[in-house]
């Protein structure tokens, strides 16, 4: 039973690594290194008529990697969120095209978002449809597990970002 689940759960990892050139077009050109960025930061009035929502600030970078020696094409997120209290998470991974959104997920069930175009280059982060996912307050695989998830609340369900200028992005890395 082990060994089929290790099975189902690399498979499926290489399957989400493994895109189509050009299926995320919307979001970014699949030209190597290429990336856009989206960003939010809710002023003091907008938090005090939402006092349950916990997300201050949210950054959404996605990058574009042609295939190399290390792996193949693939689109790849960096999410980064400041909370109310202060703390502050990233979560980065693989993204793939599900219909006419994005899901980017962090790996070993970490959670995801789904992401869809809106009007203006803005992009709406749903965090809603699949309830969390896991913001690592630290770099590094020696301290992965520190961190906390980002959880869909009554306040925290979606988010719509606005695009940022390219000399802004700094390139998501996975």
């Amino acid at each position: 039973m082990h060994r089929k689940s290790l099975f189902l759960s690399t498979a499926f990892a290489l399957f989400s690594l493994s895109v189509m050139a050009g299926e995320l077009d919307s979001f970014v050109a699949a030209s190597d290194g290429a990336t856009n960025c989206w960003s939010r930061a809710y002023d003091a009035k907008h938090m005090a008529a939402h006092p349950d929502q916990q997300v201050v600030a949210m950054d959404l970078a996605v990058t574009f990697m042609a295939q190399s020696d290390i792996g193949p094409e693939q689109y790849v997120f960096r999410l980064e969120a400041t909370m109310r209290d202060g703390t502050q998470g990233q979560a980065v991974g693989p993204c793939m095209a599900d219909g006419n959104e994005m899901w980017c997920g962090v790996e070993c069930d970490g959670g995801g978002v789904y992401v869809s175009t809106r009007s203006g280059g803005n992009v709406l982060v749903d965090l809603e449809r699949r309830g969390s996912i896991w913001m690592s307050t630290s770099c590094g695989d020696e301290n992965f597990d520190e961190g906390f998830s980002l959880d869909s609340g009554r306040d925290d369900k979606q988010f719509l970002l606005s695009q940022l200028l390219p000399q802004f992005c700094l390139p998501a890395e996975y």
